[in-house]
């Protein structure tokens, strides 16, 4: 395997496009009026050679992709697409999204990336109300939206294959679903996929057109491209809020968005390589997806390892073979891996930089997955990113923190130029350190607003009396006396008790004893019918150290003071977001078990309004896990 070179962007000599120049500073950053794909290539003009991607074993070098690039937006403009259109982006992780959303930008169009299950159960919200006429979709997410599009405002639909960037011999390796995870393999049903792509004649006043015929007409094209400066103030992009809100809210990124967001890593020795392999599997309809894990290693001179499929079972043996030296994936995919084992003493020692971002970690979950890292091979701790995506990607980082003092989403602020400070419910600077407050957060990444959506813009961001745009995260964290933030978990994960106190569930999560046999846990609390909440546990326990039984409920009730507990094999992935079903489990009221003394138990069902029902008494066995109680007897 080649070497890596060591890369420290403060001494790193970049060429400018002749009519490049610094249009504005924020937040001390000084941002170019160029495109973001622009500015990478200002970092890589002495690594034209070097690889851009490897899918599956098909290099794209640098110097390739301003032509592929071009290609694309030719094509687009061919499609019809003009300056100021939104084009709807439905895509796995792959080459042609990044690619589409660097040719989008460059037409001066829209992109608006969005989850395929999104489209599925709210068309006209992620289409027609964002003005879009058009959509790339990959052909197995089509039968999901097909029943939407003869009533939608959508006239031309885009269809890419996972295939048209393999290299030969690989062709048609996505049709062994038999590895991919339950949900994954009814998405690439063939059977369902080719009855779909059969019928598309049936569609009326809609326009199907595959992507490589249009990168190839692109390819041949002489139609003109704008390839000068950039407007800055120009809208680029859409993004949504977690999937699991409902009614996810539309963010606006504006150009000067993702330049700043390179720019302010641009004097700093981030410790990077140039030729680092980025393992990819976290969604472009991510922010984490697209900035930190596409836009920042191809600025550093980085090579993206593109995977489509979301495959936490086959993470860790899939990261193995790729040969990676960095990684973000959600900690699901990490606690899984851990479950599942050691590979081999030397399956990660590339490894250099394992990270997560976006889901909050407890500190015992955090230390078994770095002894599952060093069992692997891997000398480099676990790393987590912390802050809302609104503010342009991760708000505080470990990259710099000594790897003694990484716990769970302890990090520092990247200097400097992103600000962090404390504030209390009343509006007040918290000055003091380990004293839980609001994270609020300036940036100069930030996001523009939310999409006609004024009140939650102006409950979102606010400005200073010297000018600065300060973000609400809607994260609790604290400040340690090194200046380090912990970001504790989310506002809303919490409830009023009788006394008119603010009780954290996430604190009570955080006091969990590495030595008791849980592997993760979640606490939640439900209404009570006395008017008040009862406080459960969420509980994977660690098949090795423990069983269910009467005494652990009795154990774990009364250690952490909870009122019932509720076994689980493993906690939901959420569809759309990729990452543990938090919203589920806060609604999963049926099958709790409490202790009544003696070694006997109770079987609880909650309900939204408060109600609860005790659905058998004095029992003194342990449901399977996972498995309805019915009618059991009392054993």
């Amino acid at each position: 395997m080649k070497a890596l070179t060591h890369i420290n962007t403060s001494t790193i000599v970049r060429k400018f496009p002749e009519w490049a120049r610094v249009d504005r500073v924020i937040n001390g950053v000084e941002i170019y009026n160029m495109n973001i794909f622009d500015n990478i290539m200002t970092f890589n003009q002495d690594n034209l050679d070097g690889d851009a991607f490897d899918y599956f074993g098909t290099k794209i070098t640098y110097g390739e992709l301003p032509a592929l690039r071009e290609a694309y937006a030719k094509g687009l403009k061919l499609a019809g697409v003009r300056e100021g259109d939104v084009v709807t982006l439905c895509l796995p992780v792959s080459v042609e999204n990044l690619m589409l959303l660097f040719a989008c930008n460059l037409i001066k169009a829209v992109s608006n990336n969005v989850n395929f299950l999104f489209l599925k159960d709210d068309f006209p919200l992620y289409t027609k109300d964002k003005g879009s006429e058009i959509i790339i979709t990959l052909d197995a997410f089509l039968p999901y939206f097909t029943e939407h599009l003869s009533n939608s405002s959508i006239k031309k639909v885009i269809l890419m294959s996972l295939d048209d960037f393999l290299p030969p011999e690989k062709k048609g390796m996505f049709l062994d679903t038999s590895e991919m995870p339950e949900k994954m393999q009814e998405v690439f049903d063939i059977k369902k996929i080719t009855e779909c792509l059969t019928n598309l004649d049936k569609i009326k006043g809609v326009e199907f057109i595959r992507l490589e015929d249009l990168r190839i007409a692109g390819e041949k094209s002489d139609i003109e491209l704008d390839l000068g400066p950039t407007d800055l103030d120009r809208d680029i992009s859409y993004f949504y809020t977690s999937g699991t809100t409902s009614k996810p809210k539309c963010v606006v990124y504006k150009e000067y968005s993702l330049n700043a967001y390179v720019e302010m890593h641009a004097g700093l020795d981030t410790q990077n390589f140039v030729g680092e392999r980025n393992f990819q599997c976290i969604p472009l309809t991510h922010m984490t997806g697209e900035r930190v894990c596409a836009i920042m290693p191809l600025a550093r001179g980085g090579t993206l390892v593109p995977r489509p499929i979301y495959n936490k079972y086959t993470f860790a043996r899939d990261l193995s073979e790729t040969g990676c030296n960095c990684v973000v994936a959600t900690a699901s995919f990490y606690l899984t891996s851990v479950r599942q084992g050691v590979l081999s003493p030397t399956a990660l020692e590339m490894l250099r930089r394992p990270a997560s971002g976006g889901e909050a970690v407890n500190i015992n979950s955090v230390r078994k997955i770095d002894k599952w890292l060093r069992d692997n091979g891997c000398t480099v701790r676990y790393s987590l990113g912390g802050g809302a995506s609104e503010e342009g990607g991760a708000t505080l980082v470990t990259y710099f923190m000594d790897e003694e003092t990484k716990t769970n989403e302890t990090g520092k602020p990247l200097e400097p130029y992103v600000f962090v400070k404390l504030v209390d419910d009343d509006g007040n600077i918290v000055e003091e350190n380990e004293v839980l407050a609001n994270l609020h957060a300036s940036s100069p990444a930030a996001a523009d607003r939310y999409l006609n959506n004024p009140e939650a813009t102006a409950e979102r961001w606010y400005y200073d009396e010297n000018g600065m745009k300060w973000g609400v995260t809607g994260d609790i964290a604290v400040r340690h006396a090194d200046g380090s933030y912990t970001i504790m978990g989310r506002a809303s994960d919490s409830y009023v008790d009788k006394h008119g106190k603010r009780v954290y569930l996430f604190m009570i999560e955080s006091t969990l004893d590495e030595n008791d046999p849980i592997n993760e846990w979640e606490i939640s609390a439900f209404k009570n019918e006395r008017g008040g909440y009862d406080v459960v546990g969420q509980i994977i326990l660690d098949p090795e150290e423990a069983e269910p039984t009467a005494e652990l409920v009795e154990y774990i009730c009364s250690k952490y003071n909870l009122d019932a507990v509720k076994f689980y094999k493993e906690f939901e992935i959420g569809e759309i977001t990729a990452k543990r079903d938090y919203i589920l489990l806060a609604h999963d009221y049926r099958g709790y078990i409490a202790p009544c003394g003696n070694g006997r138990l109770l079987l609880i069902d909650y309900s939204e309004n408060g109600s609860t029902v005790i659905f058998r008494t004095g029992i003194k066995f342990i449901i399977p896990i996972n498995e309805e109680y019915g009618n059991k007897e009392e054993k």
